[in-house]
């Protein structure tokens, strides 16, 4: 019994909100005959197809007569040499093989074996001192003169290349 009005409620408010019903007639409300035309589309679909018609008719005609038709001298007549587009095949392949070339070069090339440091005496020297035993410190001396002379062979053949004017770039 009491699921039996719970429902009804429900119902009662569905039925309170639906939009309500509308009985009268709208006969006599219609509207005036209007004269309504095809349209510029339709015109347009038929003067393509009537055009079309008529390009093929003539293109047809000039060609049982033996000689090209207009269409066929317009295209000669705008398509150009075949020397250029073998000019053009040309020098494209030669830039995709220069560029081919430098792509396997940088390919063949693997990435570096070490990390080259910028200040290497300041970073190996600067540690601070904590949880450092006594006496356990290395002595680096040697790393820090091996990275010296290497650097002066590298300022050492940099000016010899300026002498001889074989400079590739600045940074080098």
């Amino acid at each position: 019994m009491f699921f039996a009005r719970r429902s009804v409620a429900s119902a009662r408010l569905l039925l309170r909100n639906q939009q309500p019903r509308r009985f009268d007639s709208h006969a006599a409300h219609h509207a005036e005959p209007v004269n309504e035309s095809f349209g510029r589309s339709f015109y347009v679909t038929i003067g393509t197809f009537a055009s079309a018609f008529v390009l093929y008719q003539i293109s047809k005609s000039n060609e049982k007569s033996g000689s090209p038709s207009w269409i066929t001298n317009l295209i000669h007549k705008w398509t150009p040499d075949e020397k250029i587009f073998e000019q053009r095949n040309a020098i494209h392949t030669a830039a995709m093989e220069k560029v081919a070339h430098d792509r396997h070069l940088f390919a063949s090339q693997g990435p570096r074996e070490f990390i080259e440091l910028k200040q290497p005496e300041v970073s190996f020297s600067s540690v601070p001192p904590y949880n450092v035993a006594p006496g356990q410190s290395a002595d680096l001396s040697h790393v820090v003169a091996h990275y010296q002379r290497q650097n002066q062979e590298m300022e050492t053949a940099r000016v010899a290349r300026m002498k001889d004017g074989k400079v590739v770039s600045v940074y080098e």
